[in-house]
């Protein structure tokens, strides 16, 4: 009963999540956050001793150093050699003249 609770909990902490980031509705975000709320109000109940650790605590391994992530948006974009049609200036054509 406990383990189906702790993934209620790791699945409304995701619905939250995904809330600031713009993929839910205010009212997901709502009903997951009395989800988290009641779990953190009945956890408070136990003797600190007893207690398991939060939900996800243990199941994430140690984050390593932070590796720079490149986008295609980010990335510089190679410069093409210069060529003599992008060299020659550009004329916009002439309007026609009635």
């Amino acid at each position: 009963m406990q383990e189906l609770r702790e993934q209620e909990v790791l699945r409304a902490n995701r619905e939250l999540a995904a809330y600031f980031k713009g993929r839910r509705t205010e009212r997901e975000a709502r009903a997951a956050l009395k989800i988290v709320k009641a779990f953190i109000r009945d956890r408070e109940h136990t003797d600190p001793a007893k207690r398991r650790p939060l939900p996800g605590a243990t199941a994430r391994p140690q984050k390593r150093a932070p590796t720079r992530k490149t986008s295609a948006a980010t990335r510089r974009r190679k410069r093409l050699p210069p060529t003599e049609a992008a060299a020659a200036p550009f004329a916009p054509p002439s309007a026609p003249n009635d």
